[in-house]
């Protein structure tokens, strides 16, 4: 009886194109997949050539545009340091007059504070010489009233 089993067991009676088509229909069900675990360390290591590489091809590329860039800036500095140098040669003459007016300015508003406070301080007494002036009027005024 056990012969006879095997016997059924090897002997097919499907049809090959049946059974292809079977074995279209589920083949994609049948398919593994390994999921690669992200905490493996290898894979890390893997990322992290990846990222290496690629931040130095992009250093590469950039470093040439950030190097033109550094030129044109120091050659813009220069320029305008230059210019700045000429004008101020230039200027030179105009601008120690003027701090020369600067400081005949200012004395002139000193002289003007002092003279103003001399003005006031006259002022004040002018108030009290009349304020007396009128008492003293005002005076014999009273006693002939009495």
């Amino acid at each position: 009886m056990n012969d006879s089993k095997q016997e059924e067991i090897l002997e097919s009676t499907t049809d090959a194109a049946e059974w292809n088509l079977e074995v279209e229909r589920v083949l994609p069900q049948l398919k593994v997949t390994i999921r690669t675990d992200n905490k493996d360390w290898r894979i890390h290591v893997d990322q992290m050539h990846q990222h290496k590489d690629g931040i130095e091809s992009a250093l590469k590329d950039t470093r040439g545009y950030l190097d033109k860039l550094h030129n044109e800036i120091s050659r813009t500095l220069e320029k305008v340091s230059s210019r700045e140098r000429y004008i101020n040669n230039q200027l030179e003459h105009l601008v120690q007059e003027y701090r020369a007016v600067q400081a005949q300015l200012s004395e002139a508003k000193e002289k003007y504070q002092q003279g103003s406070g001399g003005v006031t301080e006259r002022t004040r007494i002018l108030s009290e010489v009349d304020y007396i002036f009128i008492l003293f009027e005002l005076l014999p005024q009273e006693n002939g009233a009495k």
